[in-house]
């Protein structure tokens, strides 16, 4: 089949659509939409299906699984301008087919927060669903991931262009830093929080990656680190002590970079550090023997144990979660998505 009988066949398919105003199961206003995003969002659909229907088609490696247990296929909603126009009340601005890629994006988008991970919910029921839970914090992306969809849809951006800034590909998870040694303004509209272990290589490698992004932004982010020291390296929970005893006299970074720029840690060397960053050295060697510093640490372990961060490093972007030594511009794809949205 030709190109231009392929094209035809679809614009006709879709002008049936709109007749009906649906396809697919999918109820998205096209009485308001045009006949261009009818096509490729049938298109869409079309792409999906076939990715699906191969991914259920191809074997599976042995290494594969690992026991886990399979998450639900994942169902799209077919949510109408109208009903997600009462829940987000900005796709009422839309218009056309503005407002078809929106709703589209509601009820296509796999929404990703923590206590629906498992549940493959769309994005649009996420949001129908959020006033009934308990702990709301747990859904507070939601507004700023409406606005997102949105705006988008406004600049006439394309489905996958709106997926691929809805969807970071991780859950969202809401993390409270306030404790723990921390870089740039409390205020500040982006936070990046590190799960490290000073002993990890892939740790170190990430930091000029972190202080890469760090520079870009300046004010706009604010660093928060957190200890994660896995039980496979020796001297990680008594680098952490260090570190946080050395946090009691202001010099938690200086240490930081000292301990990451080390070829190697041993006690000796933990000693040394402090010698060279300034520190008071009998005060250093209490505090870091001291109850409260190996509960500092002991309660950041408790929170990776809570969201299952089991290795180093994994970064939370504004809580989009970033596994392994990314480069900058893995942390800059949600950076400039949050600031687009959130001032």
């Amino acid at each position: 089949m030709s190109q231009n009988s392929t094209v035809f066949g679809m614009l006709a398919f879709a002008l049936l659509l709109g007749g009906v105003g649906s396809y697919g199961g999918y109820k998205v206003g096209y009485d308001r939409a045009s006949l261009e995003a009818k096509v490729e969002l049938a298109a869409k659909d079309k792409e999906i299906a076939d990715a699906k229907t191969a991914a259920a088609a191809a074997p599976k490696g042995d290494g594969e699984g690992g026991g886990k247990k399979d998450k639900p296929a994942f169902e799209p909603t077919d949510y109408t301008a109208d009903t997600l126009a009462a829940l987000v009340p900005d796709i009422g601005t839309l218009r056309g087919e503005a407002q078809t890629k929106a709703v589209y994006a509601f009820n296509n988008v796999v929404g990703a927060c923590a206590p629906c991970v498992d549940q493959q919910y769309s994005l649009g029921k996420c949001i129908e669903r959020a006033p009934k839970l308990l702990d709301k914090s747990l859904c507070a992306n939601l507004p700023t991931l409406s606005r997102r969809v949105v705006r988008l849809a406004k600049q006439e951006k394309s489905p996958d262009e709106i997926r691929s800034a809805v969807d970071f590909g991780q859950p969202w998870l809401p993390l409270d830093p306030s404790t723990a040694p921390s870089l740039g303004k409390a205020d500040a509209p982006i936070t990046i929080i590190e799960y490290s272990d000073f002993q990890c290589p892939y740790c170190k490698k990430a930091q000029p990656n972190v202080k890469a992004v760090e520079a870009k932004y300046g004010d706009k982010v604010r660093i928060v680190f957190m200890n994660q020291p896995l039980a496979m390296h020796k001297m990680a929970r008594p680098a952490a002590l260090a570190a946080m005893a050395a946090d009691k006299q202001g010099k938690f970074w200086e240490y930081h970079d000292a301990l990451f720029s080390s070829q190697g840690l041993d006690e000796e060397r933990l000693v040394a550090i402090a010698k060279e960053v300034g520190l008071n050295v009998p005060k250093w060697e209490s505090d870091r023997k001291s109850t409260d510093v190996d509960a500092a640490v002991a309660a950041d372990q408790a929170r990776a144990e809570k969201w299952k961060i089991t290795s180093t490093p994994t970064f939370f972007v504004n809580g989009y979660k970033i596994k392994g030594a990314q480069p900058p511009e893995a942390f800059e794809r949600i950076i400039e998505a949050e600031l687009a949205d959130r001032g």
